[in-house]
């Protein structure tokens, strides 16, 4: 959670400081200090991120971004001894922020100062420390107490001013200007926030100023943590022990406060949000820490909105949701206020224009298709005469267009991806504007603004800079607007409720524009669909972007939640690749993009990838080829055909451009005309600056790369930077890190063709394995056993296990591997056998895969994941069903109502139905801090700004955090046992408590693993001689196979045998009285054992035929053999069991 802090400290040389000093630290350089000769060497000071001199729009003073001259000149403009010779500020940098964003935000912040006080401000950004908080980005910013101009420094600015001379100046004093300082920096950072696409806030208010009465935590400075790292004593506590007991003592009477802070930062959270929340505030109190947060899960304040779920087919434990009575208002009011003006009508369009724009429309999609033929695309004679006379708005866009043009102040429209929602939204504009209303564009990102306004002609803004200008007043729309909001499933909630609140007010249209089901909402909820459903909405699923049939039903398929579907369809066709290494996949990529740039230089492609790192090796491996080849410029040294290869420094590290580079611009900047998305091609490079023309509408611009760093190479971007893009041809690396909304929009930009490109390694299968050994042998190799198959696989990690079952001869058969092939079995359900006696029975059937159908196997349920998100709506609505959006296509929203909220009608108001289900969070079963790790008061949770290649695959599941603490609990206990030390009561009691987690998470899981234990030695292995994630893998998978096991019937026939001769000879080993209870002991067991025969007939069934194993003379062949047992227990007769 991003925490505010900003803090202002004069240098002064009373203190015994200098500007000079202060300002070489800062930025780790070498300075000197002229007024006393000495010098200041911090270069080897590690974690300087970036350093620069930021001067005051419009002040020509180049000298000044000369560090050495400009803190020399601060010092000689100073001549008292005790003189302030600089200003400096503090300020914390959200740490979800990317580098580049942050970079951003606290250029912004300085040019502010500059500007405000016409002063130099010199930055340097730092980088946690090694040994500190990681999260701990932060930034200094040195100001000169005087004004900067082209001949030196000049007067003193106002913040240094005595408060007389500014009160009889009328203008405010320094600490009222400090406060104004501190807002500013509070609104840069949430602007930065909200263009990261981040639903969180940081609040310059103190807390009192809240009206909150939590006492806060210190921040500790640099000061302090210099003294640290020379090893001087340094107290890091959050908080005294007195303030800690305060506030435990408040948030037990009010625990709405702690509700407060939690949603000024997030909106949704979970239980983990509370305790990391109460974890600020209350130190190390365990018993005060629990005791507040069952305070706060109890407040009337919170309302759960959605309880904790277990995936019965995973074992994924999802955690309850919750949000305020406050939230729930807010979401609540915006589908009122939707509803309102969905019934209000006063911006019809009369029919005439809507029918001139349709016609108008029409004539362009002939002309540009007859003026045009694409790559790929061949003129057909007569028949493509015909068929481009044909060619125009499907009747979806039309009916579309007369939906979004009716008289009602709110639209929705639902469009696939390639549905042709822009060349409706085109026709629409005419029309309006035919009418005479204003027709404004909106979208969350630069570069889908841009694309709204190319495509439609609609001009078009961020929502950011839409709403920063309606605080400041201006921009405001009016009674004959229309707003159209493209790309409208992306925002949240909070967001898109002010804008359907401004609109209400001002009495214009909102025509909201998107699909659900692509990339999801970066903020909290999903509002998009919630009003969807709320008034109704027309969609447009004509899939038009495809030229091929077979893409465009596979395009329907990938938006209706069919992703399997849609990848077999191009599987068929050959467009999903899988390599042997990352390497090869990425070299595959390369080599088809290359390949298709020279078949169609005049076409349009673009390489996708989900993670930042894969993006960066396609650019570099392109770049690279490209060189090798002579295509492009290498090396300083200008070639009279490809120019000159130049280095920048942009904001994810150095980055060189050449002639001909494809170049992606990642910040939307005005003065340039680009937005954050988009691409161009270099067409020349100098020393800080690059020309370069962008695509689409061709222009050229000059970039100085001074002060414009936000680019990097754009032959190949993230997919999330392509939603609403158009291509001829795409290229896709796919990675675990993807979901089914990421699937959809990668596989759906193209017209002409995409291809999916996968590392085999990435996508391997857990429960796969070298095939050492298969065949024929006494099931578990007990002699006293009847024949089985077996087949031995080897894991990746060397562990080798064996699974046993007679249908596995059949499936080994059909597949026929050799020794030494990667397999992958599959337990595929059970069949019935009759038996030799002529009775029935089950056996477990299976399915053995090869390398290839492992790997598309993981890829299709990888891709196909859900990455839904919900509003606070999903849970006060009696929706059984999602009313309309996607439901003809046989797709269901994934959103369950809670049961409450099935039962009928919803009763009184949203909010008041369900907190009456809040309580229940206190009584989970589950350990209320399960999964939760709150690192000491020194540390915090790591912050990691970009995932590792297969970070997605080391998020532990709910299950595999189930298995893992029973591991921990059960090793605990064996190491007493080792050592001869009785278990002790808490051992026992955690190792029945984590038995109960097991069965929470997946119900029967504690017995299984009992099972598994008791008959595996690969699990007993595990258990005692692994650790970590391997131990809980190989765990898992041997309780899948003791699973396998206990579903074959000749299996538990066996392992009745081999334990009912157990007990014999342990019987018949005790003689005389003196043993008379451990014989009962013995007795009971057996006779549970044949008790257990009742429930289950298919063993029963089997050991018929088995009873000399048993040492059992049946005598009553019309009885069961479990009553026949039971009798022959009792008699003590025919088995061996008389004293």
């Amino acid at each position: 959670m991003a925490i505010y802090h900003a803090s202002m400290k004069p240098v002064s040389r009373s203190s015994g400081r200098s500007a000079v000093a202060a300002a070489a630290y800062r930025a780790g350089v070498r300075l000197t200090n002229k007024r006393d000769g000495i010098t200041h060497d911090f270069t080897n000071k590690q974690g300087v991120a970036h350093a620069e001199i930021v001067l005051p729009v419009g002040v020509d003073a180049m000298w000044a971004r000369d560090r050495s001259a400009l803190w020399n000149a601060a010092e000689r403009a100073e001549k008292r001894s005790d003189a302030r010779v600089a200003r400096e500020f503090e300020i914390a940098l959200p740490h979800e922020l990317t580098i580049g964003q942050r970079l951003a935000l606290t250029r912004a912040f300085a040019q502010d100062l500059a500007d405000r006080y016409g002063a130099a401000v010199d930055v340097a950004i730092h980088r946690p420390h090694e040994q500190s908080d990681v999260r701990n980005h932060h930034a200094h910013l040195l100001m000169t107490t005087r004004q900067v101009r082209e001949e030196g420094l000049g007067a003193k600015t106002y913040i240094e001013r005595e408060n007389k001379w500014l009160l009889s100046n009328d203008l405010p004093t320094s600490h009222m200007q400090l406060g104004d300082i501190r807002l500013a920096f509070e609104q840069h950072a949430n602007r930065h926030l909200a263009m990261a696409g981040l639903d969180i806030r940081i609040d310059h208010r103190s807390h009192q100023e809240h009206g909150l009465e939590i006492e806060p935590t210190e921040h500790m400075g640099v000061h302090a943590t210099q003294l640290e790292r020379q090893g001087m004593a340094v107290s890091r506590a959050r908080l005294d022990a007195a303030a800690a007991r305060r506030n435990a003592d408040l948030i037990r009477e009010k625990p709405e406060q702690v509700l407060t802070l939690i949603t000024n930062e997030k909106s949704v959270f979970d239980r983990h949000d509370v305790a990391r929340t109460l974890h600020r505030y209350i130190n190390d109190d365990i018993q005060a820490f629990q005791n507040a947060f069952a305070s706060v899960m109890a407040s009337p304040a919170l309302v759960e909105l959605q309880p904790e779920r277990i995936d019965e087919g995973t074992g994924e434990i999802e955690l309850a949701r919750y949000s305020t009575r406050e939230i729930v208002a807010l979401e609540s009011a915006m589908a009122r206020r939707a509803r309102v003006l969905g019934e209000t009508r006063g911006h019809g369009v009369d029919r005439r224009h809507v029918d001139r724009a349709i016609a108008r429309q029409n004539a362009a999609i002939r002309s540009s298709l007859a003026a045009s033929v694409s790559p790929g695309m061949e003129r057909d004679g007569k028949d493509g005469d015909a068929k481009r006379m044909e060619a125009g708005l499907s009747e979806q866009q039309r009916r579309a267009i007369e939906h979004i043009t009716g008289a009602e102040r709110i639209a929705v429209v639902v469009g696939f991806a390639g549905a042709g929602k822009s060349t409706m939204l085109a026709a629409a504009r005419q029309a309006w504007e035919a009418q005479g209303y204003r027709v404004h564009g909106a979208a969350l990102s630069g570069k889908a603004a841009e694309g709204l306004e190319e495509s439609s002609g609609i001009a078009s803004r961020t929502l950011a800079s839409w709403d920063y200008g309606w605080q400041a007043e201006r921009n405001q729309l009016h009674r004959g607007d229309v707003l159209v909001i493209d790309e409208a499933g992306m925002i949240g909630s909070r967001q898109l409720a002010r804008f359907i609140g401004e609109v209400e007010a001002r009495g214009a249209k909102i025509v909201l524009v998107g699909d659900h089901e692509q990339l999801q909402a970066i903020g909290a909820g999903a509002p998009f669909r919630a009003i969807a459903e709320q008034i109704g909405h027309v969609e447009l699923s004509e899939i038009r972007r495809q030229r091929e049939d077979w893409q465009r039903v596979a395009s329907v398929a990938f938006a209706t939640h069919r992703t399997a579907e849609g990848l077999a369809a191009y599987r068929k066709y050959g467009d999903i690749r899988f390599s042997d290494t990352k390497d090869d996949a990425l070299a595959e990529v390369v080599g088809d993009y290359l390949a298709d740039r020279n078949r169609w230089p005049e076409g349009t492609r673009v390489a996708m990838a989900h993670r930042r790192a894969d993006v960066r090796a396609i650019n570099a491996r392109i770049r690279s080829t490209l060189q090798e080849r002579g295509e492009l410029a290498r090396g300083a040294v200008e070639s009279q055909e490809l120019g000159r290869e130049i280095s920048y420094s942009t904001n994810d590290g150095k980055r060189s451009f050449a002639p001909g580079d494809r170049i992606a611009f990642l910040e939307n900047n005005r003065d340039l005309g680009v937005r954050n998305g988009m691409l161009g091609t270099v067409e020349s490079v100098e020393t800080g600056q690059i020309v370069a023309r962008l695509d689409g509408r061709g222009d050229h611009i000059v970039v100085p790369t001074a002060d414009y760093r936000a680019i990097d190479h754009g032959y190949a971007t993230t997919i999330h930077k392509n939603q609403g893009a158009t291509v001829d041809r795409a290229y896709v690396l796919a990675s675990r890190t993807m979901d089914r909304h990421l699937t959809y929009v990668a596989m759906t930009r193209h017209r002409d063709g995409v291809h999916l490109y996968a590392d085999r390694q990435e996508f391997v299968d857990r429960n796969a394995g070298r095939l050492l050994a298969h065949g024929k042998a006494p099931y578990q190799n007990n002699p006293g056993n009847r024949d089985s198959y077996y087949v031995t696989l080897e894991t990746e990690a060397g562990r080798k296990h064996t699974v046993w079952g007679v249908d596995l001869e059949r499936a080994i058969a059909k597949l026929r591997p050799a020794i030494g092939d990667t397999i992958g079995l599959e337990h595929v359900g059970s069949q019935t056998v009759r038996l030799p006696d002529g009775s029935t029975a089950t056996r477990n059937a299976w399915k053995v895969h090869g390398v290839e159908a492992l790997a598309y196997r993981q890829l299709e349920d990888r891709l196909s994941r859900s990455g839904v998100k919900e509003t606070t709506l999903d849970y006060t609505r009696n929706f059984a069903e999602r009313r309309g959006i996607a439901a003809r296509f046989g797709a269901e929203s994934e959103i369950d109502l809670a049961p409450a909220a099935k039962a009928g009608p919803v009763q009184k108001d949203a909010a008041h139905s369900m907190q009456e289900r809040t309580e229940r969070a206190v009584t989970q079963r589950r350990g209320m801090f399960d999964g939760l790790k709150l690192k000491p008061a020194q540390e915090a949770s790591p912050e990691v700004p970009e995932r590792s290649e297969r970070a997605e695959s080391l998020q532990p599941s709910g299950f595999e955090r189930a298995v893992n603490r029973y591991a921990r609990a059960f090793e605990a206990a064996h190491r007493n046992q080792q050592a001869g030390l009785p278990m002790l009561e808490a051992q026992r009691q955690e190792l029945r408590q984590a038995g109960l987690g097991l069965d929470q998470a997946r119900a029967g899981s504690h017995q299984l693993m009992r099972s598994a234990l008791q008959h595996d030695p690969e699990v007993q292995n595990a258990m005692t001689e692994r650790s970590g994630r391997a131990r809980v893998g190989e765990l898992i998978a041997g309780m899948k196979r003791e699973g396998a096991a206990l579903a074959d019937p000749d299996i538990r026939a066996d392992r009745f045998v081999a334990r009912w001769q157990e007990l014999r000879g342990e019987h018949q080993a005790l003689s005389g009285r003196q043993h008379d209870e451990a014989r009962q002991k013995i007795e009971n067991e057996m006779r549970g054992m044949a008790k257990s025969l009742e429930r289950d007939p298919q063993v029963e069934s089997i050991l018929q035929n088995r009873t000399q194993d048993l040492g059992i003379r049946r005598e009553r062949q019309n009885e069961s053999l479990a009553r026949d047992i039971d009798r022959s227990l009792s008699e003590r007769r025919d088995l061996g069991l008389e004293r």
